[in-house]
């Protein structure tokens, strides 16, 4: 993934700020999985992890994370 997973990060974090900082209070993230490649539920994990750790310093929690067709969708809620 290289360059262009540090890209899709960097938008994710800039677009949980510019919510949280517009008051929003719910964020939603996720990302697609490649359906015809075997990708292994251990890096799905960690993805989820990444995001998670990503998003939730700037004032969100994560409340759910859930599959969707061939993608993860990850629902924060601002923190109380």
């Amino acid at each position: 993934m290289g360059l262009r997973h540090a890209w899709h990060m960097q938008k994710l974090v800039s677009d949980a700020r510019t919510a949280f900082d517009r008051g929003d209070a719910t964020f939603t993230a996720g990302f697609d999985i490649d359906a015809r490649g075997r990708v292994s539920m251990k890096k799905i994990r960690k993805e989820i992890d990444l995001i998670v750790d990503a998003v939730e310093p700037i004032g969100w929690e994560c409340v759910r994370v859930a599959p969707f067709l061939a993608s993860v969708e990850i629902n924060f809620v601002r923190k109380s």
